[in-house]
């Protein structure tokens, strides 16, 4: 009896990237009409084998013709050893994926632990910062930030998240001159880039010597109330301490966001352990999608948050030395 279940035939999709069962990926569809050049609007669920684009979710034609460049239909004539390497490549998706979820729920049980061995309150942290957290220069000035963190001559991507292409080329200066730049931020990324870059794109990258964690909140507990966001960073900033301390990851800064997160700034270690907590960072609270990704804008200090009109500002800095360039 022939098959006739679609599939997606995962090796025609470009810029693909894997957090668990997910797989996130250039829409061929979107590609095709000039758009998502940086490759985050197909989602597909490994597990269950739900697929779509994110940016045009309910349109059925712009899904006909995602099928239609990369979908797999069951033909007429059967084909045994085609079946038999894909059930082998299901069953090997579905025992990476049980491993996964073991050390994530690992991670999850051992989160109220870490937070209770490693303390960290606000205050701590300001008072341990190897730069004085107590002067607007280092609180809040964005080239300040930079300065402290790059060399002058690296090139270095600010502005808003839409500032990508052609057309928006002055937001690639070096640490140098965004000192003379009418305007710095509000957005970096944690890379350098390749002389002459346009593109805030994974290919324009030139090093990546720092990691961003974002620490968002633990799934479905967003926390809301001025007590849950308080309680939330104390937590989050526990976890940090517990990634310098236990894991031996070299902390860079922390900057509190203006709103729910901070980001932890750390010089990036290896691949290895990149991917370690890549697997279980959704349970500590913290976004694994942005791990491992140096492209991907976060907050600057000094710039108003635009939900709840708080300024972002630095509550731990490194002195200035900047790490040697991590190539990727």
């Amino acid at each position: 009896m022939a098959t006739t279940e679609p599939r997606i035939d995962l090796t025609r999709l470009l810029k693909v990237r894997r957090t668990g069962s997910k797989v996130v990926a250039q829409c061929p569809a979107c590609h095709a009409a000039g758009n998502d050049r940086s490759g985050e609007h197909f989602y597909l669920n490994a597990a269950t084998g739900k697929w779509g684009c994110g940016c045009l979710p309910g349109d059925t034609e712009h899904r006909r013709e995602i099928f239609r460049l990369i979908g797999i239909r069951g033909e007429r004539r059967p084909d045994p050893e085609r079946d038999r390497r894909w059930r082998l490549e299901r069953d090997a998706e579905r025992r990476r994926q049980a491993v996964e979820k073991s050390l994530a729920d690992a991670a999850a049980r051992a989160r109220a632990g870490i937070i209770a061995r490693h303390l960290w309150s606000l205050a701590q942290v300001r008072e341990s910062s190897p730069q004085r957290i107590d002067s607007p220069l280092v609180e809040s000035d964005p080239c300040h930030f930079l300065s402290s963190l790059f060399s002058k001559g690296d090139v270095v991507w600010t502005g808003e998240v839409f500032h990508s292409g052609s057309n928006h080329a002055d937001h690639w200066r070096t640490v140098a001159d965004w000192h003379d730049a009418p305007t710095v931020g509000p957005m970096v990324s944690p890379a350098t880039w390749k002389p002459g870059s346009t593109r805030r794109t994974a290919d324009s990258v030139l090093a990546s010597p720092f990691v961003v964690l974002d620490f968002d909140g633990l799934p479905g507990a967003t926390p809301r109330t001025s007590a849950e966001i308080r309680q939330h960073v104390e937590e989050s900033l526990a976890v940090a301490k517990w990634i310098r301390d236990d894991l031996h990851w070299r902390l860079a800064a922390i900057i509190w966001t203006g709103g729910k997160s901070i980001h932890a700034w750390f010089i990036s270690p290896p691949t290895a352990a990149l991917q370690s907590l890549r697997l279980t960072a959704a349970a500590l609270g913290i976004d694994s999608g942005l791990i491992g990704r140096p492209e991907h804008p976060c907050r600057l200090p000094g710039q108003r948050h635009p939900k709840t009109g708080n300024m972002s500002r630095v509550i731990w800095l490194q002195e200035f030395s900047p790490p040697n360039q991590t190539k990727i």
